[in-house]
């Protein structure tokens, strides 16, 4: 008998330090649990993750990026408006971050938001990083869109000039030679 009662206090004992465990993790544990779960493209225990290190109120630092990191997975996911919001709230802590604005406006083409609108964000990120090559052939596309052909190849130009190989062939279709 006494042993008994003696594996069971010890079973509610074992049994508490681990909540007590769980509930004392760090928003920074969680984010980088969350960033783990991405990287083995586990969007949704990233989402899980990452909404827990908000959860907690963390510093701006981990609650910008854990804000980027649950709008990226959701986007991964087809989440496209709940991936908004995140880049909303993400820029709303950290406003000097050229990935988050690149996300921002892929994340609006996908929603059909107007060109000049994803243009907006895609200047932010390049404003933010003047390499940023990727940015420049999506705003080629997104000033195609809006019938601004002449400044849309200028931007595919440079995205290619900054090693973006895949804007070879839209220079041809759109702007003739590279």
């Amino acid at each position: 008998m006494i042993y008994r009662i003696k594996f069971i206090i010890i079973s509610s004992l074992l049994l508490f330090f681990q909540a007590i465990n769980l509930h004392s993790q760090t928003a920074r544990e969680f984010a980088v649990m969350a960033s783990e779960k991405m990287g083995e493209g586990d969007f949704e225990a990233a989402i899980n993750n990452f909404s827990n290190a908000i959860r907690l109120q963390p510093d701006y630092d981990i609650l910008y990026r854990a804000y980027f990191g649950r709008g990226y997975s959701k986007f991964q996911l087809g989440n496209y408006e709940g991936a908004k919001t995140d880049f909303d709230r993400s820029i709303r802590q950290y406003a000097n971050d050229a990935e988050v604005y690149f996300w921002r406006a892929y994340t609006k083409y996908k929603l059909n938001y107007s060109a000049s609108s994803e243009i907006a964000d895609y200047n932010r990120a390049i404003l933010l990083d003047p390499n940023y090559a990727e940015a420049y052939f999506n705003r080629g596309h997104a000033k195609i869109k809006n019938r601004q052909l002449r400044a849309a190849c200028s931007d595919l130009r440079k995205a290619y000039e900054l090693g973006y190989e895949e804007a070879e062939p839209h220079i041809r279709i759109h702007c003739g030679k590279p």
